[in-house]
């Protein structure tokens, strides 16, 4: 993989691309037929990790900084600003499968039909039996009549979980966003973070800072330590994270 591979591999934003060759073409969403490439928010050029170094705190500077050192100059965060109501589409979708194997299926399918939300929130059930697709029709409703701008309003909307909401909280723009998955949860440790995942309850209710699960929930401790870059270590952690199970299992079916 190159560093665009690598970029968009993690990001939500490779549901709205194809690739021609050697070359990542906008499809879906505003801005259709440009090169990835030259799209400095598309390409993830527009956020430079190095610049943020200090955002961290002494307790995982060390950790972080091996992070940056290694992928910095190469990982950025792909984006697409204008596409907030498909990036919330893939997000939704994203609950508990395979994000390479059926979000990009079902997100193409959808959106090579029509891009206009209602639109999709008919097709998405008529396109398999998956729990996503059945209630993603209700969540885009309730995301087009309530136009969430923050956490607290997106973990209203239901089946939207704390991981959905700063997984297009990120994806939209938003640096301190930390999706907590199984990944991250392995990888804490070597951060410096122990504590347990947020609760959807209390987003809906609190911003962190006024959390009572605060000083032991693992996205506030993110948001709180990285800063800025915080969205940027999760992102990095999931591509670790994920090559690494990719390789295991390449490895196991070889023998």
């Amino acid at each position: 993989m190159n560093c665009l591979d690598l970029t968009l591999y993690p990001s939500l934003t490779l549901t709205l691309v194809e690739k021609s060759g050697e070359t990542y073409v906008k499809r879906f969403g505003v801005r259709k037929g440009v090169n990835v490439a030259d799209d400095p928010h598309l390409s993830g050029r527009w956020f430079d990790p190095r610049r943020y170094i200090g955002d961290l705190s002494k307790d995982v500077e060390e950790s972080v900084t091996r992070l940056l050192e290694r992928y910095a100059g190469c990982v950025g965060l792909s984006i697409s600003p204008g596409d907030e109501g498909l990036i919330f589409v893939a997000a939704f979708l994203t609950q508990n499968t395979s994000y390479h194997t059926n979000v990009l299926k079902w997100t193409r399918a959808l959106f090579s039909r029509s891009e206009d939300l209602n639109d999709i929130a008919e097709a998405a059930p008529a396109l398999g039996n998956s729990y996503q697709l059945k209630m993603l029709p209700e969540a885009l409703r309730e995301y087009l009549s309530t136009k969430p701008r923050t956490r607290s309003d997106l973990v209203r909307i239901r089946g939207v979980g704390a991981k959905v909401a700063d997984l297009y909280l990120l994806f939209t723009g938003d640096t301190t966003a930390v999706p907590v998955d199984k990944h991250f949860i392995r990888y804490a440790p070597q951060l410096g973070l122990k504590g347990v995942p947020p609760r959807a309850e209390l987003c809906a209710r609190y911003v962190c800072e006024e959390c009572p699960l605060r000083r032991n929930c693992l996205r506030a401790q993110a948001s709180e330590k990285m800063g800025r870059l915080a969205g940027w270590v999760q992102t990095v952690v999931w591509l670790i994270s994920t090559r690494k199970e990719a390789k295991a299992r390449s490895q196991s079916e070889a023998r």
